[in-house]
């Protein structure tokens, strides 16, 4: 088939970014299609909420686990047929929830939907780095991200006002229905996406490349531990604050909000950043060292607690700022394998990110000291600094390669 060249042509490139921007909008947003109509799905199917909450353990670790194996299917066939079928099955599987009548339907909805989301972060990083001038590919994943990110907040809000219109069985069928109709435009478009990803060499990819491989292992740490010490601030930071201030977690939680808006606000400046930075790697280092530095001084408890939600949010805006600057430099390494399935090994670090943090957070908690949660959280960005700057030893040496 031929494809668009999109080499110097923005339109092009533009609608290639909105497509798969969309596409990680969505498969964000069918993460949360459930947790609003908790109440609605224990009443009906007569489960309580600890088997409702493993159904969104079910979806994420099975889409924390294909992902390398669908990086695989994107260099054999092409990042834009594993998206669209990977869309089309996500899609489906949240759709046919409002027709479950039994929880182990909803199960096996669960674990097909993490299947289908299992192809977003090898199909889209794939379809970006080959159809978007490397001029500008800092600015189209900072869009990327910042889709993802939207999801996530537009979701409850889009799903509470759904059913409040129909019902919760209704709402994720629209929903579900809304993905099935951006594949079909993909499918139309499917010039415009071209075979990105696509190789002759099928036996490039292999596990044993990526975990053997210094540099690739370190990036899969540093999302491992960036995901850690993260998430000590999305899941502890208002209790610790609360312990800290002595104040309401009413109050407490604006700071975790300053936290995530100034990150999302920081998105896009960082794509545009990324694109001019020659040291994307010096960039990420400097703004994780003074990110983690505001977090433990606003968790000193020494200044009123309105300053420390300021370096709290600043925190959080070098955090954002710096997502493309991340994204680039896994680019850089992609030497060895494709940058789809280096994109969905190294992503999956998240997932163990979100077990090893959240543990030790709580341990910190149980045994009195508040503090320490904000001192962890700058720990895991100290280290995640380190395996950053550790993974550009192997850079030039994989260039002249």
């Amino acid at each position: 088939m031929t494809t668009i060249p999109l080499k110097d042509d923005v339109r092009g490139e533009v609608q290639v970014i909105g497509l798969v921007a969309f596409a990680h909008l969505l498969s964000h947003l069918y993460m949360l299609v459930l947790p609003p109509f908790f109440g609605q799905l224990r009443g009906d199917l007569g489960v309580d909420y600890i088997e409702l909450g493993l159904t969104i353990t079910a979806y994420s670790v099975t889409t924390g686990l294909l992902q390398t194996p669908m990086g695989f299917l994107v260099q054999k066939y092409g990042g834009r047929r594993v998206l669209i079928g990977g869309l089309f099955v996500n899609s489906i599987a949240i759709g046919l929830v409002g027709l479950v009548n039994s929880y182990w339907q909803l199960m096996a909805l669960m674990f097909l939907a993490g299947l289908g989301s299992s192809v977003f972060h090898p199909a889209d990083y794939s379809i970006l780095n080959a159809r978007v001038n490397v001029k500008r590919l800092g600015r189209a994943l900072s869009v990327h991200t910042l889709g993802g990110n939207l999801g996530f907040v537009v979701a409850p809000l889009i799903m509470v006002m759904l059913a409040a219109v129909f019902d919760w069985r209704m709402a994720t069928m629209i929903i579900g229905a809304v993905g099935v109709l951006l594949a079909l435009v993909m499918m139309g478009l499917s010039e415009v996406l071209g075979d990105s990803g696509k190789t002759k060499d099928r036996a490039r990819d292999s596990w044993k490349t990526l975990v053997t491989s210094p540099k690739i292992m370190l990036l899969f740490l540093f999302y491992a531990l960036s995901s850690a010490a993260n998430c000590g601030m999305v899941y502890f930071s208002v209790v610790a604050f609360t312990g800290v201030y002595s104040i309401l977690p009413a109050v407490a939680a604006t700071a975790l909000t300053a936290y995530q808006v100034m990150s999302m606000m920081a998105v896009l400046p960082g794509g545009w950043l990324a694109d001019r930075v020659k040291n994307t790697e010096l960039l990420l280092c400097v703004c994780f060292l003074v990110s983690g530095a505001l977090i433990v001084i606003a968790g000193l408890g020494l200044a009123p607690f309105w300053i420390a939600i300021g370096l709290v949010g600043a925190a959080g805006a070098l955090r954002g700022l710096v997502n493309a600057s991340r994204d680039v430099s896994v680019r850089h390494a992609a030497t060895d394998v494709s940058v789809g399935t280096l994109f969905g090994f190294v992503t999956t670090g998240y997932s163990g990110g979100q077990i090893l943090g959240p543990p030790l957070y709580g341990w910190l908690l149980d045994i009195g000291h508040p503090q320490l949660v904000f001192w962890g959280s700058a720990a895991f960005s100290t280290l995640a600094i380190a395996t950053m700057a550790t993974t550009t030893i192997w850079r030039p040496k994989a260039k002249a390669a």
